[in-house]
């Protein structure tokens, strides 16, 4: 007798720490997005960048995702290279890379660094991506942080160093910053 009241008390502790939706019907538990629809995205799929980074960039849709990318009339290229176009694609971050299914932007936030604060962050950067701390030497004007988060709760951080009005660069924490997803940033010229 004792052996069924251990084993119901068991089975009762296990019940109590699976949470209440633990017995929810399958269909009501969310599923990824196989194919995303860029003509109807889901309702809590971002369409649009703050300013002033939507000069820069735009958001871009594809089967796949959304993505990061150049908005007109500006380049975004790799340090040595004029021909492979960078994104930062909803999917860059480390653990949605190991995920089934489309991914989008639910979550974007925006902050400025300038004076200390830029240089500070200009000194991690330059540790992270040899490349940048080459191109710039002197720590930059401003350094704009997006914060974005993705529809599977991922989050990334692309930082913007501005050189000049018409001069950035982009490197993208997922989480770490790496030197393969650091890119420059130019105005087009005429």
């Amino acid at each position: 007798m004792r052996l069924y009241a251990f084993r119901f008390a068991c089975l009762a502790m296990v019940i109590a720490t699976m949470g209440p939706r633990a017995f929810a019907h399958e269909s009501d538990q969310p599923k990824p997005v196989d194919y995303l629809n860029c003509e109807h995205p889901p309702g809590n799929a971002l369409l649009a960048l703050p300013a002033p980074i939507d000069q820069w960039a735009h958001i871009a849709c594809s089967g796949k995702g959304q993505a990061l990318v150049a908005a007109p009339g500006w380049q975004w290229r790799y340090p040595n290279s004029w021909f492979d176009r960078p994104i930062a694609p909803a999917w860059a971050p480390a653990a949605s890379l190991e995920e089934p299914g489309a991914k989008y932007f639910i979550e974007l936030t925006l902050s400025v660094l300038e004076g200390d604060a830029a240089a500070e962050q200009h000194a991690r950067l330059a540790r992270a991506v040899p490349a940048y701390a080459a191109a710039l030497e002197a720590a930059p004007v401003k350094i704009y942080r997006l914060s974005a988060e993705n529809n599977l709760g991922h989050e990334m951080d692309l930082w913007f160093p501005q050189k000049s009005s018409e001069d950035f660069w982009a490197i993208l924490c997922v989480p770490e910053c790496r030197p393969d997803y650091a890119f420059i940033i130019e105005k087009s010229k005429p």
